[in-house]
C-alpha cells in the first residue's frame, strides 16, 4: 500500500490486537462448547482465526487493496459453506455483515487509490479507516456477547416475514 492512512506503528499494534481477539475468541468458544452439543461458535471463530493470523505471513506495506478484498471475499465463502454443515446462527449474521462492508471498503479504496489515482485524502479515507477498525471490533465482540447488540437477526426476522406476507397478499 503506497498510501499509508494510519500512522504504521499504529495500525501494526491494532492488527496485533484483531488477531489477539479473534485468537481469543477461538479459545473463548472452545472452552464455552467444551459441554456443549453445538459447536458453531468454535468453527466461525477458527475460520476467523485462520483468516486473520494468515497477515502475519503477509508483508502488509506491500499488499493491494484488492488483495485486502479478495481475502475477505474467500473468507465470506468460508462462511457460507460452514453455513451448509451448521445451522445458522447469530454470530454468522454478523460476521458476514462485518466481511462484507470490509470487503466493500477495500474495494472501494482500490478503485479510488489504483483506478483514479488519487492520492489525495478525503472524508472517504477517513470513513474507511475508522469503519474498519469499529467492525473488527464488532467481529470479535459478538462472540463474547453473543446478544443481537445491533438488531441484525431481528431486521432480518422482520424481513423476512415482511417477504413473505407481500407474496401471500400479491
Amino acid at each position: 500500500m503506497d498510501n499509508i492512512l494510519v500512522n504504521p506503528a499504529i495500525s501494526f499494534y491494532i492488527g496485533a490486537f484483531v488477531q489477539w481477539g479473534f485468537l481469543m475468541a477461538f479459545l473463548y468458544s472452545l472452552v464455552i462448547s467444551i459441554n456443549e452439543p453445538r459447536k458453531e461458535a468454535v468453527w466461525l471463530s477458527l475460520v476467523m482465526t485462520i483468516s486473520y493470523s494468515s497477515s502475519l505471513f503477509i508483508d502488509i506495506q506491500d499488499i493491494s487493496y484488492l488483495q485486502l478484498f479478495l481475502f475477505d471475499i474467500t473468507t465470506i465463502f468460508a462462511i457460507i459453506i460452514l453455513r451448509f454443515f451448521i445451522i445458522e446462527n447469530l454470530i454468522s449474521i454478523y460476521l458476514l455483515l462485518g466481511l462484507t462492508i470490509n470487503s466493500s471498503l477495500f474495494l472501494g479504496m482500490y478503485i479510488d487509490v489504483s483506478v483514479f489515482n488519487n492520492y489525495e485524502p478525503w472524508w472517504f479515507w477517513s470513513f474507511y479507516s475508522i469503519s474498519i477498525n469499529v467492525v473488527d471490533l464488532s467481529m470479535i465482540a459478538i462472540f463474547f456477547i453473543n446478544k443481537d447488540f445491533l438488531g441484525l437477526d431481528m431486521a432480518k426476522k422482520w424481513l423476512k416475514n415482511s417477504t413473505v406476507k407481500g407474496k401471500v397478499n400479491g
